[in-house]
């Protein structure tokens, strides 16, 4: 085991624990009391020899990194005793065993793949070809390196062939005669710092344990009027849950299933219900003046495909054309003009799309303010669209008349409140059409309770007549913490306030109860005051330390604060969950998948590739690493390390403080 460097005085946290200070007296009185005391060194440790070597090589200041290793499988603390408890980490990724393709440029505004993601058993592979591995399932996938809170660039996808675990987790049996580390490494664990990504672990787990893996979300239509011979006269009402991953691919299939139910000309209007989230749309401009950036999307309740659209250049190679290249989009928008082709320039270099092509949304077309550099080739960008509701009012008639539907009247939103560019219902009173009522909002005074159907005219739809679900919480969890997409996260974090979970007794006396999670009887719409609460609640009724400061789920914030602790302590908490395994699988594998794929470009030689699961996080001046490594000896840890550029100082160096970060993995894998 390679020991702290003993050179420097062992760090401790600042007298007041939940601000930023580094008052160096508090910190020697703490110490002081440590020696008096008679607490071992360990308990506060310093930082690892090769950790300081890689913070001196990247002139960074000890005092502006927060570090935590800590053993969370060990059996005993006896030193002399110690004994392994069984691993509940995937089996560890051999380089050898992993086909990676040559990388390709990856924009780092990507979004998830459309379809869906198998990778949510464990991805691992462990051993030469035995009959057991031999038959394990395969699975492909490419993941992408792209992180939406990133403001650096980054490297590719890559395509992997891993085989899999039939058993889901591995046993970790001590690899090596290698003594593993007994106490935690802690290093200014509770001074409070910017967690930037890494602050998606809290949301996405306390989801994972409240709402359970198999949770999805509905997206419901309704209808007033009747119908006949395929046309409805009446309106046809769209209602969102806040599912995060409504893509164009199944908001198609939430139309199909319209149609099929015999419904394919609509006398009336479309009307579209994202009242379950109130108050969430923000500025997209307001974090970083960067309003085009997919990570900057806002929430919605009835978020259609991230906000997002995907344009694909290509060039043309026929003689009249040469020297142009043909745009693709997806999904196009009904009502709004998009360029067909845009010439292209030898000068400049590939970039995303703020930097390359310069896009402006006007109101009724898109326009390119550059020409495409050549060097891009056949390339694919994605660019936000300012206006959740306006974006998903024309994505939705745009699709709908392309299933060769058509509509007589406009796209509309119910909703309380929500700002939206374009028509709008006020639903502060009641709303009635030719063919009968909306929701009645004057029905209650309080307005949780006050979206009562009372259709007045039949046969209008009370219920939902198509009902269509998410992909799994498990699915969206994977997708959140893998490709690090903040709007994701932050549908699901207000989701929390929604759902409560009740347990049932089962038919069976001797059968466990049989836990359901309904819609919650105390609100029905959500903000970000009740989520935040949720979580600052759950906090405190499940872990010892002091809740982390946060005012959205993603982590793309300044006036958010988490401690090392705060995380250690998480995802020690989850490593003991039921569920640890879907929480541990959407992390990304150092040196293999998801936004730590990179681990592997900066240090080639280090010991945690294809044993370390991690989720990143990177701003302007903050870069931080958190979650799970398992080491050479069989033992596991939790890790967390979260480096702020000092306000004092040069500006940190995101790459360079990467490295450091990937210097602890590195050395945690060896213990």
């Amino acid at each position: 085991m390679t020991l702290p460097n003993p050179k420097h005085p062992t760090a401790v946290t600042s007298c007041h624990p939940h601000k930023q200070t580094r008052s160096l007296p508090c910190k020697k009185i703490a110490a002081a009391l440590s020696l008096c005391l008679g607490l071992s060194p360990w308990a506060q440790a310093q930082l690892p020899a090769p950790v300081e070597s890689a913070l001196n090589r990247a002139k960074i200041s000890s005092e502006d990194i927060s570090l935590i290793v800590m053993p969370v499988n060990t059996g005993t603390n006896n030193k002399a005793q110690s004994a392994l408890k069984k691993s509940r980490l995937p089996k560890t990724v051999k380089p050898e065993e992993v086909k990676v393709l040559e990388p390709e440029p990856s924009d780092p505004d990507a979004l998830p793949p459309e379809t869906q993601i198998t990778m949510l058993k464990s991805v691992v592979a462990t051993t030469k070809s035995t009959p057991s591995t031999q038959q394990s399932n395969a699975t492909t996938t490419t993941p992408t390196s792209s992180e939406p809170n990133k403001t650096a660039s980054q490297t590719a996808s890559q395509t992997q062939t891993i085989a899999t675990n039939s058993e889901g987790t591995g046993s970790a049996l001590v690899e090596q005669s290698t003594t593993s580390l007994e106490f935690p490494v802690r290093h200014l664990a509770d001074l409070p710092r910017t967690p930037a990504s890494t602050m998606k672990l809290i949301p996405t787990f306390v989801a994972l344990d409240l709402l359970g893996p198999d949770f999805v979300w509905f997206t419901q239509v309704y209808h007033t009027g009747f119908i006949s011979a395929n046309t409805l006269y009446g309106d046809l009402i769209i209602k969102g849950s806040g599912d995060p991953k409504l893509t164009t691919h199944r908001l198609n299939k939430l139309l199909e299933q319209v149609q099929k139910s015999g419904i394919q000309h609509i006398k009336g209007d479309i009307v579209l219900d994202s009242s379950v989230f109130q108050g969430v749309t923000k500025d997209p401009a307001a974090f970083d003046n960067d309003p085009l950036r997919p990570y900057n999307a806002s929430p919605d309740g009835l978020l259609v495909n991230f906000s997002s659209v995907e344009v694909t250049a290509v060039p043309l190679l026929n003689d009249s054309q040469k020297g142009r290249s043909k745009l693709y989009y997806k999904p196009r928008l009904a009502d709004y003009e998009l360029p067909d082709t845009l010439p292209n320039t030898s000068s400049g270099r590939c970039a995303p799309a703020r930097s390359s092509l310069a896009p402006i949304w006007q109101d009724s077309e898109l326009v390119f303010n550059k020409q495409l550099p050549e060097s891009c080739g056949a390339h694919a960008f994605y660019i936000a669209y300012p206006d959740a509701k306006d974006f998903a009012k024309r994505v939705i008639k745009n699709q709908w008349l392309n299933l060769g539907n058509t509509l007589s009247g406009n796209i509309k939103f119910l909703g309380l409140g929500n700002t939206v560019s374009g028509a709008m219902i006020n639903t502060e009173s009641p709303i009635k059409s030719q063919f009968g009522n909306y929701f009645d909002m004057s029905a209650d005074s309080n307005k949780d309770s006050a979206l009562t159907q009372s259709f007045s005219l039949l046969p209008s739809s009370p219920l939902p007549f198509v009902s269509y679900p998410s992909l799994p919480l498990s699915q969206q969890i994977y997708d959140i913490n893998h490709y690090s997409n903040n709007v994701m996260t932050e549908q699901v974090t207000l989701t929390l306030p929604l759902y409560t979970q009740i347990q049932q007794k089962a038919e069976d006396p001797n059968a466990k109860p049989i836990t359901k999670v309904i819609k919650s009887r105390q609100t029905q719409h959500s903000d970000y005051l009740k989520s935040l609460a949720v979580i600052n609640q759950w906090w405190q009724s499940n872990l010892t330390t002091l809740p982390p400061v946060m005012t959205n789920g993603s982590g793309l914030c300044r006036d958010c604060t988490v401690t090392a602790e705060n995380l250690a302590e998480l995802l020690s908490f989850a490593y003991n969950h039921p569920n640890f395994d879907t929480y541990v699988n959407s992390l990304g594998i150092a040196g293999v998948s998801g936004t730590i794929t990179e681990h592997a470009d900066r240090l080639p030689t280090s010991a945690a590739i294809g044993r370390a699961w991690i989720k990143t996080g990177t701003l302007n001046n903050v870069t931080s690493m958190a979650g799970y490594v398992r080491g050479q000896s069989g033992q596991d840890y939790v890790v967390v390390g979260i480096i702020n550029g000092s306000e004092t100082t040069q500006p940190l160096n995101t790459y360079q403080a990467r490295y450091v970060l990937d210097t602890m993995l590195d050395w945690t894998a060896k213990q």
